[in-house]
């Protein structure tokens, strides 16, 4: 479920950008950093929570109905159980997401990852307060390494997903950690 919510936020504003002229590169890159974070990783943090919460009631609700299991929380949620389920269903929907949108930029859409690009430098240079550095990106955007940069290479998504390996290790984690042996 978070995989397709995912593809289908990133495919409807790459099919808004690629059908709507008026949206520029700059908006194009703003509405893609708007989205991941202020949507998607929200929402896997919210996807989170409810399944391991899901998994500690369901834990309590045994325990209330078998209470001769014994004493100090034995028979409810562990620590292990609730950052294994929260953290395996966030890690397989980021991966799968992340390896599609990958795979799609280094094919199909190297054209919206060449806007992406623009789209980074337009930002950067609208924010500089250094005209010596504003005149530095200009110049890079000119250069040949700047026609040949990737920015989905093994390497970014590498570098990307243990940015978002460790958001989802720090979600199962916290959640787990409070909802452990809770009775509801």
């Amino acid at each position: 479920m978070l995989t397709t919510i995912t593809l289908g936020l990133f495919f409807a504003l790459y099919l808004y950008f690629s059908t709507n002229g008026s949206v520029t590169v700059k908006d194009y890159y703003i509405y893609s950093f708007m989205i991941c974070c202020f949507i998607i990783l929200p929402l896997y943090a919210i996807y989170c929570f409810v399944t391991i919460l899901n998994l500690s009631k369901a834990k309590a609700k045994i325990r209330q109905n078998n209470p001769e299991r014994g004493e100090y929380g034995e028979g409810l949620m562990t620590f292990k159980e609730g950052f294994k389920t929260g953290f395996y269903t966030i890690f397989f929907a980021g991966i799968m997401s992340l390896i599609v949108i990958f795979v799609f930029f280094n094919t199909y859409g190297e054209w919206a990852q060449d806007s992406l690009k623009q789209g980074l430098l337009d930002t950067f240079t609208a924010n500089m307060s250094d005209a010596k550095t504003a005149k530095d990106i200009e110049t890079f955007r000119n250069s040949d390494d700047y026609k040949t940069l990737n920015l989905f290479t093994t390497k970014n998504f590498f570098g990307l997903f243990s940015i978002f390996l460790s958001f989802y290790i720090a979600i199962a984690a916290l959640f787990s950690q409070f909802l452990k042996k809770r009775v509801f």
